[in-house]
């Protein structure tokens, strides 16, 4: 298991990227952006299913802080700060800047993102797992690489793939129409304010948006682990 001050300073590592994200998304004022940043923060309960003896098949190492513990089993905090700095951020990013990826690879991009996501994999969970020993997988050495399962490779490229078409989608159909506002002639227009209708569908969209493109990968990897079975014994009751 890890020392207490690495799993510290994984902690407040995860704190500082979740709250730069946070101020980058605040300063868009996108409703839209604000909803699949919220929806990434909230992915955590995705993760405690993915955690678990019939997928992953993870043991975080007890000194991380919580959100909840069950039956001994844990879900840290550090976790629900982590999805949203490793795919809201990150997909936001993709999805600010979409308009350059489809001059520059058209339909490819696609493509070119879930190769990204498939990539950031192994150069973030690698040196977490085998080095710093911060959580351990339950699984068969041949399903393993640097400790962690190579499966998640590809399903990170899904995950994050599916979150940026989503995200895309969320940002065309629930924008809000800025209309500028009626001005003398010779004045500058200033856009309608942000109604509460608009912040709501915007939230609620975008949030939906991530949370959909998970449920969809999930039902995907599920897949692999009941025709794999990669698992070993463990004491975890879940």
């Amino acid at each position: 298991m890890a020392s207490t001050l690495t799993v510290r300073l994984f902690e407040l590592l995860c704190l500082t990227l979740f709250v730069a994200g946070l101020l980058w998304v605040r300063r868009t004022g996108h409703p839209v952006y604000a909803g699949v940043y919220l929806g990434s923060t909230l992915l955590f309960g995705f993760d405690w299913i993915f955690n678990s003896n019939w997928l992953f098949r993870v043991e975080f190492d007890p000194k991380f802080i919580d959100v909840w513990r069950m039956q001994g089993v844990s879900e840290p905090l550090a976790m629900a700060l982590n999805y949203a700095f490793y795919f809201g951020a990150p997909v936001l990013l993709l999805v600010h800047f979409r308009e350059r990826l489809d001059r520059r690879f058209g339909p490819r991009g696609y493509l070119v993102v879930f190769l990204l996501g498939a990539a950031a994999l192994p150069v973030f969970e690698i040196p977490m797992v085998r080095w710093l020993k911060l959580w351990h997988y339950y699984q068969k050495p041949g399903f393993l690489l640097g400790g962690v399962p190579w499966s998640n490779i590809w399903f990170s490229g899904l995950l994050t793939v599916t979150c940026y078409m989503g995200a895309r989608l969320a940002v065309r159909w629930a924008s809000p129409a800025r209309v500028p506002a009626a001005v003398g002639p010779g004045t500058m227009a200033a856009p309608t304010p942000l109604t509460f209708e608009d912040r709501a569908k915007g939230l609620l969209v975008g949030a939906a948006s991530v949370w959909g493109a998970f449920y969809v990968s999930l039902l995907v990897q599920i897949v692999w682990y009941a025709v794999t079975q990669p698992w070993v014994p463990t004491n975890k009751p879940f």
